[in-house]
């Protein structure tokens, strides 16, 4: 009996095996696609993904286990002092090796992509939490537009130095960012300085757009070339001066985000089909592991996915913590307690 050839293992995290396997005459992808769950029983495993590499050689991912558990991951404490923030780490939630998630907010612009329910909100919401203190003392303003009549921001608007719920504010705000990055460019040439530095007469600022896809395919044909425009500006010479922006979207295909190559920091959580790992992680982050399109869209998975490890190139299995209401309105009575009600544009 002739048995398909392993030709190379791989475990590029604790909980997901890659295998190399050299298929025999006659076999087919197919065939082990069929019988992919008959494999994950075999090899005591949760689910077995099987991804074409080259005729006759395919690839099977095995993810052993979830190692979140079904339970979602608190909001992390509140930090009090801004000494305890550092913007180049802010905790977003925990890795697969039950060490802390965190991701450089300066510098950067996150994209973060996945099907309704996967989780985004806590993508929102977790860096404003980590950031606390530096939005209470205003050396970090963050922007929000939020497209889907306000529902997910109302709760945190007073966190947002500016806030649109519909087009022509959210046009507006675009606008504005773009005409205050030229002028914070403006100030550090005079000053002779090639990159900035936090504080309140030079805040991080941040444009949270939720949705993105509202607003770089969605919206009227005119004004959406428009807002590509000012977006592609604001994203090839914001990061030096200080200006990232963070676009949360369901659907990740360039026709939807043209603009999706400028962003620098990626995050895919649960994701409707195989092809969109790849769009929003890079070529070949599927077969090396990163599951997205197997990440069940119920409670018990929300927030988890994948990032890419910046030295290894490997996916690392991620999860978001989870903000409830009650920790929102505690993360505004925080910031804003001691100074005057941030505006909103609604």
């Amino acid at each position: 009996m002739v048995v398909p050839r392993i030709l190379r293992v791989r475990s590029a995290s604790p909980s997901i095996d890659t295998l190399h396997v050299r298929l025999n005459r006659g076999q087919t992808p197919s065939l082990f696609e069929e019988r992919a769950d008959a494999l994950a029983h075999a090899l005591l495993a949760q689910r077995v993904a099987v991804v074409k590499i080259k005729p006759q050689v395919i690839g099977l991912v095995i993810e052993r286990e979830n190692p979140f558990g079904s339970d979602p991951i608190p909001a992390i404490d509140l930090p009090h002092a801004a000494d305890e923030v550092d913007l180049g780490a802010i905790e977003l939630g925990d890795t697969e090796y039950g060490t802390a998630w965190t991701q450089s907010l300066l510098g950067q612009h996150l994209f973060v992509a996945g099907a309704t329910g996967s989780g985004k909100g806590s993508l929102l919401w977790s860096p404003l939490r980590g950031m606390a203190p530096l939005l209470r003392d205003r050396v970090v303003l963050p922007d929000v537009i939020d497209l889907k009549e306000g529902m997910e921001t109302e709760i945190g608007a007073p966190l947002f130095h500016r806030r649109a719920i519909e087009w022509a504010d959210a046009v507006s705000v675009v606008e504005s960012f773009r005409d205050e990055l030229k002028a914070r460019q403006a100030v550090l040439r005079e000053q002779g300085r090639r990159k900035f530095t936090p504080s309140v007469e030079t805040p991080l600022r941040l444009l949270q757009i939720d949705e993105l896809g509202m607003m770089t395919s969605y919206g009227p044909a005119s004004e959406v070339r428009g807002v590509l425009k000012l977006l592609s500006e604001i994203m090839t010479q914001g990061r030096a001066a200080g200006f990232g922006v963070c676009g949360y979207v369901q659907e990740p295909t360039k026709d939807t985000v043209p603009v999706r190559e400028l962003f620098t920091a990626r995050v895919c959580l649960s994701v409707t089909s195989q092809s969109q790992v790849d769009m929003v992680l890079g070529d070949g982050m599927r077969l090396r592991g990163a599951l997205a399109d197997e990440i069940p869209l119920d409670p018990a998975h929300a927030g988890i996915g994948f990032v890419v490890e910046q030295g290894s190139r490997n996916p690392l299995r991620v999860r978001a913590s989870f903000q409830t209401d009650q920790d929102i309105r505690d993360l505004v009575a925080f910031v804003t307690s001691g100074r005057p009600r941030l505006h909103a544009v609604a």
